[in-house]
């Protein structure tokens, strides 16, 4: 509570006592006068009973709500300044009242369930500016984390993932499992079609340079005519054999490129040779100074796409995880299993932490209450309470005034019988 509302208290209680102090001395008063003059009227008699009881109802409400906080008159009254002298045993039973009827786990479970958890909470996430907030909290921690790490720590951890990931990974058989799943079927004959094609292409693009090669691997004396056979029979040669291997399938060359594909990638996914080449590679890439230098520069270029995205209120990360949230209120709202799940796990959790904390609050209110100052607890509580306490004295004043009014009448009424 905030000192200004416990000031505002304060002024409220002064005033009330102020007002019930006024009705009390004004009763008694009334009293004083009315019974001097009380043998010259009979009504005046109703007036100074009135009074006199009212005044009684008055001093017995003030004395019962003042020893609640402290000795009347200071003078030391057995059962009285019930809060102070008896703080220690208050505080058991505050304890215990508070365990047994705001901390039982019926209580809380039913609350919970009366809350429909899964639903308010998903309905809280789909609110833009909700998913925002929490987008933006989380970028903000994201972000935060990365000065509170040591940046060689992160980096020789990256690098030690890294390694440990490309070392324990065999990419062989996985390329192996890949191309089979690629070659797979009619895929095989289309390949080499593909490649043949390739094959053609390129040797219709390499025209001069294979003229020019013919011409330079032929004596100088060769005459050109002589040159220029050579090179279309070269040309001749190789483009019927493409065009023989792509018409047959069943043409031997093209049955010996589908079994050197096949052997290839029966190697890659069981040879110990391409096993031990590939871990040679492996190993050779990674004691390269390229591959320390790319780490290190891994965490930097993350570390400042943090740190920028957090000055950013619509940066990528956070709409990604604003996204996310909005998306995860959305699902729970759509799936009213998953809401369920919410709620359970909400009522387990709830129900876990009373059965294994319930009593360690119970005593930390009881603790903490016993080490207050008991004039200062005193204080505190009537601080709380005390302004409605002085309603009855004032309730007192007026109730104990009818009483007496009333007993006076049935008293002046028999008197008149008899």
């Amino acid at each position: 509570m905030s000192l200004t509302m416990i000031n505002d208290k304060k002024t409220e209680l002064a005033r009330m006592k102020r007002l019930a102090g006024a009705l009390l001395l004004l009763v008694s008063t009334v009293y004083l006068v009315s019974s001097m003059f009380e043998q010259y009227s009979p009504w005046v008699g109703f007036v100074s009973a009135t009074a006199e009881a009212a005044m009684i109802g008055a001093i017995a409400d003030w004395f019962a709500v003042t020893a609640l906080f402290r000795h009347p008159l200071g003078i030391r009254i057995p059962h009285t300044a019930i809060i102070p002298s008896r703080k220690d045993a208050i505080a058991d039973q505050f304890g215990t009242f508070v365990q047994s009827n705001f901390l039982s786990e019926q209580v809380i479970s039913d609350r919970i369930h009366d809350m429909q958890l899964g639903h308010t909470i998903a309905t809280w996430l789909t609110k833009p500016d909700n998913a925002h907030s929490i987008a933006e909290q989380i970028t903000i921690g994201i972000a935060g984390m990365t000065h509170l790490v040591n940046d060689k720590d992160i980096q020789r951890v990256i690098e030690q993932r890294v390694a440990k990931g490309i070392s324990e990974t065999s990419f062989s058989p996985i390329i192996g499992e890949l191309l089979c799943f690629v070659t797979s079927g009619k895929r095989q004959q289309d390949i080499i079609d593909g490649a043949i094609d390739i094959a053609s292409r390129l040797l219709e693009d390499s025209d001069t340079d294979i003229r020019n090669q013919v011409s330079q691997e032929t004596p100088w004396w060769f005459p050109n005519t002589l040159d220029r056979s050579i090179y279309r029979k070269i040309i001749r040669s190789v483009s019927r054999s493409l065009y023989s291997i792509q018409v047959d399938v069943r043409h031997p060359a093209r049955v010996r490129l589908i079994d050197m594909l096949n052997q290839f990638m029966h190697d890659l996914k069981y040879s110990e040779d391409f096993a031990k080449k590939e871990a040679a590679i492996k190993q050779d890439l990674l004691s390269h100074p390229s591959a320390s230098q790319f780490t290190q520069s891994l965490w930097d270029d993350i570390k400042q796409s943090l740190l920028k995205q957090k000055d950013q209120s619509d940066s990528e990360l956070t709409r990604a995880i604003e996204d996310v949230v909005a998306n995860f209120g959305h699902a729970i709202l759509e799936d009213p299993v998953l809401a369920e799940k919410i709620d359970s796990w909400g009522d387990n959790a709830a129900r876990y932490l009373i059965r294994s904390y319930g009593e360690e609050i119970s005593d930390l209110i009881a603790r903490t209450i016993k080490n207050w100052d008991p004039v200062a607890t005193s204080e505190r509580i009537e601080i709380q309470i005390g302004r409605d306490l002085q309603f009855i004295r004032i309730n007192g004043t007026l109730v104990g005034g009818l009483i007496g009014l009333l007993i006076h009448s049935v008293h002046h009424l028999l008197a008149m019988l008899n």
